[in-house]
């Protein structure tokens, strides 16, 4: 396979960014970063093409219904963890979910000033609707690959991973300390 980077013309602009093509990916950047980038963009848009048949259900929204169909309770941070999602983001769908009656909020035993939310039966009624057209997609494309494939291709993403774990680890800010994990770029794309 040629090196796509070698003698890199800009793209015509209806063909820019199309796809997964990589004959736009100029020198300094990773192919297998922008694959993944481009891979991860094109699943989201498909997830979110079925739950957004529902006009109150969004990417974010689907997700706090996937996570809170699976516990009975969850607070905010639980659920910004379980989306991979910013927290100003969650706490705004969560308070757009609350007013349709999608879930319900109350105070958190553990501490008082947390939040906990859980699915309402509309909430229930809405996940169940979407789950089997989800799940027909993601079966299509869990069926794209061989048991066998899925296992390479897993391991090979773990492989790529690990650089971008390093990545950052070693800088240090003007006073010459370590920076902290907050500071740190992270090549993941999921939100």
């Amino acid at each position: 396979m040629k090196d796509i980077r070698e003698g890199y013309t800009v793209p015509r602009s209806e063909d820019r960014l199309n796809g997964l093509n990589l004959e736009d990916v100029p020198s300094g950047v990773s192919v297998l970063a922008i694959t993944v980038f481009r891979l991860s963009r094109k699943l989201k848009s498909a997830v979110t093409r079925i739950v957004a048949q529902d006009e109150a259900i969004g990417l974010v929204a689907w997700r706090i219904l996937m996570g809170l169909s699976l516990v009975s309770d969850a607070t905010q941070r639980e659920l910004v963890e379980f989306t991979r999602t910013e927290q100003v983001q969650v706490s705004r769908i969560l308070k757009d979910m609350e007013a349709r009656g999608l879930i319900k909020s109350g105070t958190a035993l553990e501490d008082r000033r947390a939040k906990v939310f859980s699915l309402t039966d509309l909430g229930r009624t809405k996940h169940q609707t979407l789950l089997p057209q989800v799940k027909q997609l993601t079966d299509a494309i869990d069926d794209a690959l061989s048991t066998e494939e899925r296992s390479q291709f897993l391991s090979m993403c773990e492989r790529i991973a690990k650089p971008s774990q390093q990545a950052g680890k070693n800088r240090r800010n003007k006073a010459d300390l370590p920076l902290g994990p907050h500071s740190q770029d992270h090549m993941e794309v999921t939100k």
